[in-house]
């Protein structure tokens, strides 16, 4: 049985739809600027932004109450963070791109830090004294708030789950949706999703006490590459069997060859050293999907502009399938947690429907040799890609996707 892409969402710092962010991505243009901290207020915790020393990120506009928005989001709009109204948004399109109708639909909707722009004022209330804080507004906290919200919107039955494993979290959303189709045949789709929005101090002053952030940008596989540059945004996508998509007349995006995982722990942040996790985890896509490495003809790379990531993939890369075009999007996205492993599929899907790429931001020396790195966009010749996401505590995950022929 194969399984189908055959509708779309994307709301991020280089666009609100999926076409509009695909074309600004291919222009070259970028979502990293500086970060203009506030005010710290002596009510609340006067040095929260005096810690923070990195100030870029690639931000995705914050969706206020003001802000319009469909009528059915009337449901929650205001009581909902920007976080869940960006995954809605989302969502919502790409509802609308599948013309999907069933209600017997699924939903796995994941994000890494929901609600993160309530934490502080959470916290602020109960370091006041306060006795409570709106209910509503605090549900946003929860992982699995924005997939609740889905359910409540549009009344789908089916299963309703979020995931969480690091940066594998896109692709481990797209292959729990495939695994529920699977299981419960008689479901029509499943809404996968993710959003994160993690520009924000609690995270921000995480990940530079890891030392994982860049100070002044994201340039994956460029030999001066120094950390990462968060990313937010929100994106989604519906999967259903291809039979059925096919009978209702949807349009598709693309076919869902495989997924894979592998993990093989070496340090809480960094993968194994000699990369053998990732090699394993993209040779084993390549068997499930009955492919051999000839037949990929493009790589969307998880490089998160890291010293030791982006090399350990780029080696296992240019040994599995040497002399393909390989690009990361995280030169222009920043590295945008649950939401990169579905955005980044998005893309590649778009480049295979365009036969057309974009480059590799900021990259100007690069790490090695016998790889295709484009700086700016050009054409491809591809019909299967292959697409990795790596996290952290040694997990590695791989989908590979083929151009849909109409």
């Amino acid at each position: 049985m194969d399984y189908v892409i055959t509708g779309i969402g994307v709301y991020n710092g280089l666009g609100t739809t999926p076409e509009s962010s695909w074309a600004n991505l291919l222009a070259g243009k970028s979502a990293i600027q500086p970060l203009t901290w506030p005010e710290d207020d002596p009510g609340k915790f006067p040095s929260t932004h005096k810690s923070i020393k990195v100030n870029i990120a690639a931000t995705s506009p914050k969706l206020q109450d003001t802000d319009s928005h469909p009528e059915h989001f009337d449901y929650g709009w205001t009581d909902w963070d920007p976080n869940t109204r960006a995954c809605l948004l989302t969502v919502d399109q790409a509802i609308t791109d599948s013309n999907l109708t069933s209600k017997n639909v699924g939903v796995v909707v994941s994000t890494f830090g929901s609600g993160t722009t309530l934490r502080l004022d959470l916290f602020s209330a109960l370091n006041n004294g306060a006795r409570r804080v709106s209910p509503r507004k605090t549900l946003n906290i929860g992982l699995d708030f924005p997939a609740a919200q889905i359910a409540a919107i549009y009344r789908v039955t089916g299963p309703n789950t979020s995931m969480d494993s690091a940066c594998t979290t896109g692709i481990t959303s797209i292959d729990a949706a495939i695994n529920q189709l699977k299981a419960n045949p008689e479901l029509d789709a499943m809404i996968v999703g993710g959003a994160d929005h993690m520009a924000e101090p609690i995270y921000m002053y995480w990940f530079q006490n890891l030392g994982a952030l860049s100070p002044d940008g994201s340039r994956p596989f460029d030999r001066s590459r120094n950390g990462f540059v968060m990313g937010e945004g929100a994106a989604a996508m519906i999967i259903e069997a291809k039979d059925k998509a096919v009978a209702r007349g949807a349009k598709i995006y693309a076919t869902i060859k495989s997924t894979s995982f592998i993990t093989l722990f070496d340090s809480d942040t960094s993968p194994d050293p000699e990369g053998t996790g990732a090699r394993l985890c993209v040779n084993q896509a390549l068997i499930k999907a009955g492919l051999s490495t000839n037949d990929i003809g493009y790589i969307n790379a998880h490089a998160t502009s890291t010293p030791v990531g982006d090399q350990i993939e780029f080696d296992v890369m240019t040994a599995l399938t040497p002399n393909r075009v390989m690009v990361s999007n995280k030169g222009q996205l920043g590295h945008a947690m649950a939401t990169a492993g579905i955005v980044e599929t998005i893309y590649t899907v778009l480049a295979l429907r365009d036969q057309k790429t974009p480059g590799n931001a900021g990259l100007t020396d690069p790490c090695g040799e016998d790889m295709i790195l484009p700086t700016s966009a050009i054409n491809i010749n591809a019909r299967y890609a292959v697409k990795n996401s790596f996290g952290f505590g040694g997990r590695n995950a791989s989908i590979i996707v083929e151009r849909y022929e109409n």
